[in-house]
Order: structure tokens, then sequence, then C-alpha cells
């Protein structure tokens, strides 16, 4: 069933009723006008706001978010992860709204018949309707449009006499149908009752306009010689003109015609389009609009215009479209007047549910009056006037005089503001915004700016000499540019956006978005664009989750240079590969191995388990790059990257050289970012440690990182606000949703690993495929700059390499938005983990002393006695139990069987010390292969250190107890 938006609406008290379903905070809002309320918990001010309509629909807009108007629907289909027709249906089933048929698609009546001999090949043949249809007058007008008169019973009607007079001044008809003569056939094309035709019939050719066509592309249709640059409503702007002439101005007293000045038409309107036309024709304005969407008003016509007008208005759309073509004519022609409709507009949909944009959408919600104050306060671009003025001596003279306001306007048009900056003396910054880049400038660069236009403009010496005088272009006049907002946050919860010199990209859950400049309201600081064209590009990867659960991936692009390294540092068994499975091969056959599967993440060699732990790596690559690509901090995801080795080596031993850094250093292409030495052992302690670091940094890579990394200092700035010390200056604080996301590179493990780390904690592991051959331990070495031949995202990149990496790392950001948490294969993690946990002097003693002493009780504090006089190690009881803990865990033993503890967890039984019955606590591991019930009790010595295992059981000195 079809269920209709503003049915869901209507149902739901105009959406306020789905709104508080999941903002139930936002009732504060409804209890006190303007109350603003918090949507994110980890918001320290309260951001989002809720307003009525004058529709009585409710939307919800997040200052601390996308800043857009959101209605009850888009609130649903965000918070739900839904597409529209399935936010529909939900909303429907909860709220009991009941659907109707789909709506029927609107088209005209068409038949064919032969052809009579008089009906010529190519000919159009017209059937005009009389008058016109209250559908005809609602499809084209908008509601305050349309014009009424009282009836002689005082009843309120159509005045049919002014629609019909003022669309045949036009020439606008009503079509009950038109037929084409192709091939000997007659196609006749005829209205219906909920489908109407129309033409405006121009002589030379005539324009059919089917305005509920679901084909935009055959809503306008040409008959007879089409002139792209014609002037629809010109010959009525001189009929108008001519009709203000009519009448002589005499002299009474000899009775001679005076000369006059010709009197002007107050405004001609120039719109979009005819639609607009009409409207404003019907409200009382004479208007021309052109011939195509392409046409461009040329100099010619508006100087034909201004001789017909004292002011030639356009009526642009305010869609990005719009907007730019109307800055365009402003600056061609500097005496245009240019109406601007509200931005508020854009918030209401149009009958097809976008967003309202043109003068026909205004006059569904504002009146003639409302319209004629955006008429009276339209404004041209030029900035001066030039007064005739006669001087002592009768001669006529000129003088130019600056005109503030027009000047405030033409800046701004051209994107210079102030905007707030609390840590500057006067408060604000000047800036200048260009599509969606904005720069902080020096008020002199305005000036500069205003002399280069009159320069590049060829106007007079004199009027340029005023600009040189004037003292409107100093900082005491320049400080009464607007103030504005400038949209700096360049994501949300579910969105990313990238800003590069000629696109802006938009990353979403449902795809990947290219903007021109300027098209979306989202800005960012000149420094920070990403300085390459980008190009879209079809995907790189695929990857999906196959029967089992495990995931795989499909390389969709080969020659991606920084995705082929990724899937060379994920191929954790190369050696199996490429050494052990092709040693009985000769050597050209190894060599032909090699280079097929160069770059491959499934090569031929290895087993179905090998390649799926590979392609784990390479997924989780992928989406640890997305998460940090995404500058969104969320609290369920308070994550920082922690990149290791796979390789499995003693605490202690350093490898690198696997490609950790330039992975992780690849986001920085992408964001403002800081880089900590993590070699530096004394880092932690240095108090001004993020002395780089401010409220504009996304990023900080603690690169290297040593193996006695103090990560625990990390903590409070991974999920909270960040403090700030920097050099010379008083420490801040920066709240959590606007600090940056952190990723350690190091050759160790992390230490001390407890729940506190582990939830802070997003694994990233490379294979040792890139290597130094240290030792003899390889067969040779491998480095990524003699494989690719170049360094990776280095100066020796080409354009097309970079937007091969530009388009991979988009495709990771998006892949990352649609996925929970995806850990690399744990299994080498953990045991490196456990290693750096007990250490290698543990390590070794404990494979020693507990050889023979598995699957019995052993006395806990002659195990710690013996491991402290071997190791030559001052350890506490707490330390030793945690290294004893993470050394059964490498193994795969149980330590300390629950069956076997009493009831305040630990196993506790008597032996004879110094001649006396002690209890003491036990330490049991089991392995995996040992019962799980206590084997039967035997005899032994009790001397500390030399005790034989009893498995559950105790000493022979206390069998009797």
């Amino acid at each position: 069933m079809y269920i209709e938006q503003q049915k869901i609406l209507d149902g739901t008290d105009g959406g306020l009723k789905i709104i508080l379903h999941y903002y139930p905070q936002a009732e504060k809002a409804l209890q006190r006008k303007g109350a603003k309320f918090k949507l994110r918990a980890s918001e320290k001010t309260a951001s989002a706001t809720l307003k009525q309509l004058t529709d009585g629909n409710w939307v919800v807009t997040d200052f601390g978010g996308d800043q857009k108007p959101k209605n009850g629907i888009l609130v649903a289909m965000e918070e739900e992860g839904l597409d529209f027709k399935e936010a529909l249906e939900l909303l429907a089933s909860r709220y009991g709204i009941q659907g109707q048929e789909p709506p029927e698609i609107l088209k005209p009546e068409i038949s064919t018949r032969e052809a009579r001999p008089e009906e010529n090949e190519g000919e159009w043949y017209f059937e005009v309707r009389e008058g016109f249809t209250e559908l005809d007058v609602t499809t084209v007008l908008a509601e305050k449009a349309i014009p009424y008169k009282k009836d002689e019973q005082g009843q309120k009607q159509i005045d049919w006499e002014k629609i019909e007079r003022i669309f045949k001044r036009y020439r606008f008809h009503s079509l009950l149908s038109y037929s084409i003569v192709k091939n000997r056939k007659v196609i006749t094309i005829a209205a219906t009752d909920r489908y109407p035709i129309f033409m405006w019939d121009e002589g030379s050719f005539k324009k059919i306009y089917q305005p509920l066509s679901p084909d935009k592309g055959r809503r306008f249709m040409y008959y007879g010689k089409r002139d792209k640059d014609f002037l629809h409503g010109l010959a009525e702007c001189h009929l108008a003109f001519d009709s203000l002439q009519e009448g002589e101005d005499i002299d009474e007293e000899t009775g001679e015609v005076r000369s006059k000045k010709k009197k002007k038409l107050p405004e001609i309107v120039y719109c979009s389009g005819g639609s607009d036309g009409m409207n404003l024709a019907m409200i009382g304005y004479q208007v021309v609009w052109p011939n195509s969407e392409t046409a461009k008003l040329s100099d010619r016509q508006f100087k034909t215009l201004a001789k017909l007008a004292d002011k030639v208005m356009n009526m642009p759309d305010i869609d990005h479209t719009g907007l730019r073509e109307a800055h365009r004519l402003a600056m061609e022609h500097l005496d245009l007047y240019n109406i601007v409709l509200p931005a508020e507009l854009r918030e209401r949909p149009d009958k097809r549910g976008n967003p309202s944009k043109d003068v026909r959408d205004y006059l569904k919600y504002h009146t003639y009056y409302d319209f004629k104050q955006l008429v009276k306060t339209a404004l041209p671009y030029r900035f001066w006037d030039e007064i005739y003025y006669e001087d002592k001596a009768g001669n006529w003279r000129s003088k130019f005089e600056v005109k503030n306001t027009r000047l405030y306007n033409f800046l701004t048009k051209n994107g210079f503001y102030r905007l707030q900056n609390k840590n500057e003396k006067q408060g604000f910054i000047y800036i200048q915004i260009k599509d969606n880049i904005v720069r902080e400038i020096e008020v002199n660069e305005v000036k500069t700016h205003v002399h280069r236009f009159l320069e590049e403009q060829y106007v007079d010496e004199d009027l340029r000499d005023v600009f040189f005088r004037s003292t409107q272009l100093k900082e005491a006049s320049m400080s009464n540019l607007p103030m504005t907002e400038v949209d700096f946050s360049d994501f949300d919860r579910d969105r990313q956006f990238f800003f590069f010199e000629n696109k802006t990209v938009e990353v979403s859950k449902s795809g990947i978005r290219v903007h021109k400049l300027g098209e979306i309201k989202r800005y960012v600081w000149e420094d920070e664009v990403i300085k390459h064209r980008y190009q879209e590009q079809e995907p790189h990867f695929q990857i999906s989750k196959n029967e089992d659960g495990d995931w795989h991936i499909d390389i969709l692009k080969k020659d991606n240079i920084f995705l082929n390294f990724l899937i060379n540092t994920s191929r954790t068994h190369w050696r199996t590969e490429l050494e052990d499975n092709l040693d009985a091969l000769s050597p050209e056959e190894q060599a032909a191995y090699k280079k097929k599967h160069l770059f491959d993440i499934a090569g031929a060699n290895l087993s179905a388990e090998e390649i799926r732990e590979q392609m784990h790596q390479l997924v989780n690559k992928i989406y640890v790059l997305g998460y940090l690509l995404h500058r969104y901090k969320d609290p369920s995801r308070p994550w920082a990257i922690w990149t290791m080795d796979h390789r499995i080596s003693d605490e202690g031993e350093s490898h690198g050289g696997s490609g950790k850094s330039i992975a992780m250093g690849a986001v920085s292409r992408f964001m403002k970012s800081v880089t900590l030495r993590g070699r530096d052992p004394k880092m932690t302690e240095n108090p001004h440690m993020y002395d780089r670091v401010t409220i504009h940094t996304d990023y900080i890579l603690v690169d290297d990182a040593n193996q006695y990394l103090k990560f625990d200092v990390f903590f409070s700035d991974i999920t909270g606000n960040m403090i700030v010390n920097p050099k010379n200056n008083k420490s801040y604080e920066i709240p959590y949703e606007e600090s940056p996301k952190f990723a350690f590179s190091s050759n160790f493990p992390l230490r001390n690993i407890d729940s506190s780390v582990l939830r802070r904690v997003l694994y990233c592991v490379f294979s040792d495929y890139y290597h130094e051959n240290k030792d003899g331990y390889f067969r040779e070495s491998r480095n990524p700059r003699e494989e690719f031949g170049k360094n990776i995202l280095g100066p020796d990149y080409t354009e097309d390499d970079w937007n091969d990496f530009y388009n991979f790392m988009i495709q990771c950001c998006r892949f990352y938005l649609n996925h929970g948490k995806i850990d690399p294969p744990m299994e080498n993690v953990e045991k490196r983990n456990l290693l750096s946990e007990m250490g290698t002097a543990f390590h070794e003693w404990a494979d020693t002393y507990f050889s023979d002493r598995m699957n019995a009780d052993v006395v806990k504090k002659y195990a710690m006695e013996d491991f402290i006089r071997s190791t030559n190690t001052k350890w506490t009881s707490q330390k030793f139990t945690k290294a004893l803990r993470a050394w059964a865990r490498y193994y795969g033993y149980e330590l300390d069987p629950e069956e076997f503890k009493n009831s305040s967890g630990r196993i506790i039984r008597k032996i004879q010390e110094d001649g006396h019955p002690t209890s003491v606590e036990m330490i049991y591991i089991r392995t995996t292969q040992a019962a799980a019930a206590p084997a039967s009790e035997e005899k032994i010595p009790t001397t500390p250190g030399n005790e034989k295992l009893v498995p559950g059981g105790q000493t022979d000195a206390f069998s009797n107890f």
C-alpha cells in the first residue's frame, strides 16, 4: 500500500509525536519557547531546537550536527537507519495510519489514426480550449497568486476575467490536444480532466508545457523555429511601456507640444522560467523569462529592458544552481536588482518532496504584500551613484557617491564577512568564503578586492579616485560587514565530508556523493582543503560475509598502489606461500608464481583457512582507516588504534619496517594531525606533550611507540575531554566530541592489559612481508620502495596514483559507516600481549619450573620464592599472579580450576611447615588432557621448592585430617 508522507505527519500532530518518541528531552522546548535540548549524552551544551512551521509540521534542527531541519519522518529515517519508504511503513504501523492505493501516474491520452491527404508530414495541429479550467489555474498558479473576487452574494470566487486577461496577454493557452503527423500517421496527445497541457504561442514558434509529466525531459516541447535568445514577455513590456507614453503634454499658453522625458515602467522582473513568470504577472508585475534553461541574459537584452523600466530585477531560484547563476548575472550587469527569497523557504518541501526554491513555491505560503517587501529591499551590485548637478556657472557636472548599503551587499555577495572569534581583541575576524572554502583575511584585502574590481570594470578614473580617497573602505567602515555563522562541521554521526580543490565528497552508509563546489552548505578552512583534483572511480573492493560468518574480500581494482601495499601487509602466511610451498619448483616456476601473485591476498598456494585469515587482516585494515577518517567521536566507539606486528617474538625484540607508520600516516593526508615521537621514553612525562594540538586537530599519531609506553596516560584523552597545556600560554579544554582520534604504531604489544585498556583499543596487525633480513632470519630483505618502484604516497606519485589513493580511502570510510567493530584475527595479537604481560624472564622460568608440576597442587609461595631467587627480581604477589595467569593462557592451560577453589576464590591446602600444620594457597595448572576431577593422593616430601605434584590432593603429613 502507498502511504503519503503528509498523512503520516497529520496523524502524528505534525510529526511531533515521532520527534518526542526519539527525543523525549525535546519536551522542554514545548514548555519554554526557544529552549534547546541535547541529542547526545556527550554534549556539554544543548544544541538542538524544536520549531513548528506555519504549515503545522514540526522540525528538529541539530546545530551540533548537520544543522538541517528534519521533520518527524527524517528523524525516524536517521535514528532507525531506514530509507524513506521503510520509514513511512514503520511509522504507519506504529501509529495505526492506514495506507492507500498508490497514486496513479498521470499521463495524457494518446491516440493514433491514418493521416488525411491535406495533413502534411511533420505538421503539428493544435486544438485550443476556450478559457481555462480550475485544474489549469491550480496547476500553474500558487495558492496566493490566484486572484479572487466577490460575487453578487458576497461569496469569494476565482476572478476568471483577470486570469484569462493575464494569460492571454502572454499568449498562454490551455490545449485540448495537439497532433503530430509522422509516417502518415496522426498521433494525438490530449489533455484529461487530471492532466492539463498548455502552450505559449509566440508566432514563429510554439512552446508546449506539460507540468505534470513524470518525465522532466518532456515537460517542454517546441514547434517551429526556436530562438534560444528569445525573451518571453518582452513584447508585453514594450506594449506596457508604450501605453505610458499616450497623451500629449501641451503648453497651455502657446498650444505647442512640449518635449517630455519618457515615462518608464517601475520594474521588469527577469524570471528563471514561465511558471514563475505567470505567477508574478498574475500579481501585477511585468515579467520576462528566457526560452531555455541554458540561455543567458545578454548585454543587449539587459540594455533593452533598462530602457523600458527604472529597475530591471532578477528573480532567481534559491537552489545552488539558481544562486550561482544569479551572482554571475549580477556581476555582469551591475545595475540588475536581485530579489532574494528567504532561505527558510528551502525547509519546506515542494509537491515532489524536494526543497522549495522558486517564487511559485514562495507564493504558496506568502502573499503579494510579502513579495512586495522583497522587491522593495532588492539591491544591485553597483555600489556607487553618479549624481548630476548644475554648478554656479550653469554648467552640468557629475560626481560619484558611495552607497554603503550596496557596498556591503556587494562584498557579502562576493563572500566577505566577519566571523566571531573570542581570541581576538575585537571579538571577530574577517573572512572570505568562496564556494565551500573559507580563508581568514586582513581588512586591507577587502579594499584590494574593490580596487581590482573597479579596475577590471574599466570605470572612470574619477570614480577610482573616489574609492582611493574614501573612508568607506577603512576598517571602521568594514566593521559594518555582517557577522556570519559558518558550519565547519565536516561530519555528523552518519556522514563524513571531504573537501578537494574541485569537488566536495559526501560519504554515508548509503553511498558516496560528489558535489560541485559551493553546492552544499558545509565549509572548510582553506588550509584544510585536500590538494588534489578528485575524480570519482568505481569501487576498488567488495567485502561480504560467507555462510560461516567469515569475511571475504574481492579486489576489483588491481593497480592501486596503496591497496596493493595493504594487501601485502596482510599476507601473514607469505612464507608458507612463497617459500615453503615453492621450494620444490624450479626457479622459473617460482618466479612465474611470484609475478602472478605479487599482490594477491588469496594465492593459490594457500589453504582455505590461511586465505580466510589474510582476508580478515585486510578487512580489519580497511575498517581501521575508515574509522580514523570519520571524525565523529562516538562515545560507544571510544577507540584508539594500536598497530603491531603479527610475528610473535620474545619480549623486547623489535622488528619494524612492516609498513605500520606508512598506513597510519596516510590518514594525515585528510585532516589536521599531530605526530608524537613515541620512541621518546619521557614523552608522557612532558606536561606540554600536546603543545601542537589545537581545537582544529583531528588526528594524533603516536609513532614508533616504545616498549614501556604508559598507555594509561592517554586514557582520559581518548575517552573524555582533552586538556591542552601549550607552552607559555594558559591551558584549555577540548570537548570530547571535538577532540582528535588517536593511533599508535609500535613494534611492541601493549603492556598491563586490563578491561580499561581493552575497551579503548582497536587493534590492527601487520605481517612481516616487508622486512629487513636481520641476523639471517629471512632469505632476503623486502621493502615497498623496491617492490613498487616508488615510495608509497611519496613525491613520485602521479595524479592517477593520488586519485586511486583518495578514492580507496573514501571507500574505506563508507565501509566503516556500515559495520560494527572489526578486530583482526586475535590469536597472535593475544599471544603477543600475553608475552608482554608475563615478560621474558618469567616465561623462561615458568616453562622450566612447571614442566613436571602440571595437573597438581603447587605451593604458591614456594613457586614465587623460586622465581625471585632464579631471576633475581623483586615482584609483588599480585604481579606474580598476573604473569602466571598470562603464561597459562598463552599455552591454553587452565589456572586454578573453579571446582578446587574455596568460597573466597582460592585453593587452600594444609601442609606441614616447621613441624606444624599450616594452611597455604596453592597453584593448580591443568592441561587440556587432564581429567576434571582430582586424582588419588600421593605421599610427598614438603621441602620448599622440591615438592612433587599431587593432583588435587594434599601432603601425606595431613592425610589423617
